[in-house]
């Protein structure tokens, strides 16, 4: 394994993530709308929203996951929206979406009806309660307005190495339009992460004893060497300085427990690193 005090922050990526299989067709899609609407006078925002999760084992069975509903990343994106920019919606799978947002507690078929025809037979007309809906009108309108003129490009991630893959692929996408493109990033990103190269392939047998995190010099990941705040800059800024480390921090550990195991049971080493700010 390459030292990673000579590692740029492209190659640390690359190497403690899989790159999912789409990314350079998504990177495409997004350097495509990106030119498309800076030619067309609009300025263009990356939003990401929802949470991450955290595989831990390769053929994924359990994972760790931040939950966020995405509310602040839609209603931020309609904000954007309203203000003349082109958004890319960078958000977790089935986390909440702009518009549709208002409604996300609303059993949709109990605001719809079906239009009786005549003679008491079925119509093919659905009527909307918009007391069930309230302004849907004018929402289903602002909508519309928005699909039409192509001003917002959702594109979706689950885990957290989809969520870095093509956040770096949007940093790379938007560098050609430079001070015409902002990044809103309101993702709920996961603290800790299992390198790759340290994943078990196979479901974590909880026989083995609880799970454990060891937050030490040899494990923790710190923000200067790992993927925190300062590694992320690098990616938007399409840099490729390398990263050094930031130092080490005092040993210690926080266990896990499997159901039904007691204290006498032994930790399994599964390094969980961070990847936020120590």
């Amino acid at each position: 394994m390459a030292d990673p005090r000579t590692l740029t922050a492209e190659g640390k990526l690359s190497e403690e993530f899989a790159v999912p299989s789409h990314v350079e067709e998504v990177k495409g899609q997004m350097a495509a709308f990106a030119v498309q609407h800076r030619a067309a006078g609009h300025r263009v925002v990356l939003i990401t929203s929802g949470g991450t999760k955290v595989p831990l084992e390769s053929r994924t069975v359990r994972f760790l996951d931040n939950f966020s509903s995405g509310r602040r990343g839609a209603s931020s994106a309609e904000y954007f929206l309203e203000s003349g920019y082109a958004v890319i919606f960078l958000h977790r799978h089935r986390s909440l979406y702009p518009f549709t947002r208002l409604y996300s507690g609303i059993n949709l078929l109990d605001s719809l009806q079906l239009e009786n025809g005549k003679g008491g037979s079925v119509s093919d007309q659905v009527v909307v309660n918009q007391q069930a809906l309230p302004n849907i009108a004018k929402i289903l309108m602002r909508y519309q307005a928005v699909k039409e003129a192509g001003l917002l490009l959702p594109v979706e991630f689950s885990t957290l190495s989809e969520y870095l893959h093509l956040l770096k692929a949007a940093a790379q996408a938007l560098s050609p339009i430079g001070s015409n493109a902002m990044f809103y990033l309101a993702a709920a990103v996961s603290d800790f992460y299992i390198p790759a190269s340290d994943m078990p392939e196979h479901k974590i047998q909880s026989s083995n004893g609880p799970l454990q995190y060891e937050d030490g010099p040899q494990d923790v990941v710190a923000a200067g060497e790992g993927l925190g705040s300062s590694s992320i800059c690098d990616f938007l800024q399409a840099g490729d300085r390398p990263i050094h480390p930031a130092g080490q921090s005092s040993a210690g550990s926080v266990h896990l427990s499997a159901p039904g195991c007691g204290s006498q049971c032994t930790g399994h080493q599964t390094r969980l690193r961070s990847s936020g700010d120590p």
